[in-house]
């Protein structure tokens, strides 16, 4: 599968393989790469409510530094190198998640928010509903 920069991830695939250039094999591909960035893009898309982020939103810098953290931390949990490559990325994934959702409740960029209310209607029983009559006299005993 081909991914997309700017509608599957906003990061760039260079700095994600610098940043994780110990852990990778030299063979590794940009496209596998890619793989861990979409995989991060969709915690943020998740996180954030919003599917299209642009370089002109606020918020954009931000989230394509955590996109990077996030990809390379990915990239050392699959490798695995040692335990303390995987507390590292698990420390560096909850650390993202952190600045997230500081951005979420600062967001100045609109999301897609829901639209939709649930509407409420009353009980339809009389013992939930005081509206609803008591039925008396329509039981039959055989």
């Amino acid at each position: 599968m081909a991914y997309v920069q700017g509608i599957d991830f906003i990061s760039s695939t260079d700095l994600v393989r610098q940043q994780a250039t110990n852990v990778i094999p030299d063979d590794f591909l940009d496209a596998d790469i890619q793989t861990f960035q979409y995989q991060a893009y969709s915690l943020i898309r998740t996180t954030t409510n919003k599917d299209n982020w642009a370089s002109t939103d606020r918020e954009f810098g931000a989230l394509q530094r955590i996109e990077t953290d996030l990809a390379d931390a990915y990239i050392r949990k699959h490798f695995k190198k040692s335990y303390e490559s995987v507390s590292g990325a698990d420390a560096t994934i909850e650390a993202c998640l952190k600045e997230l959702q500081v951005i979420t409740q600062n967001m100045d960029t609109t999301t897609g928010e829901e639209a939709l209310t649930i509407a409420r209607t009353s009980f339809k029983s009389w013992n939930l509903n005081p509206e609803v009559e008591v039925p008396r006299g329509q039981l039959t005993i055989t």
